[in-house]
């Protein structure tokens, strides 16, 4: 878990993207990045990133925190 942590904190967009759907429960990308003021394109990367490390999963057009997401989104914010 602590590798993970490091690897969010490690990165602002990652970091405020965790905590975007952590509070929202889920996006599309467009809002995701509209929320963010950040280029779609970082979006989709940040996204990858997450979805790769399988905190972020993606159903239908919308992503949402997978379970581990959820606990470490709630470790990040209270750091």
């Amino acid at each position: 878990m602590d590798e993970l942590i490091g690897f969010v904190t490690g990165n602002k967009n990652r970091q405020k993207l965790l905590a975007l759907l952590g509070s929202k429960h889920q996006l599309d990308a467009v809002k995701l990045a509209k929320n963010m003021h950040i280029a779609r394109p970082s979006v989709d990367k940040v996204l990858g990133e997450l979805i790769e490390k399988e905190l972020v999963i993606q159903e239908s057009d919308v992503y949402k925190l997978t379970e581990q997401g959820e606990a470490l989104e709630r470790k990040v914010q209270s750091i």
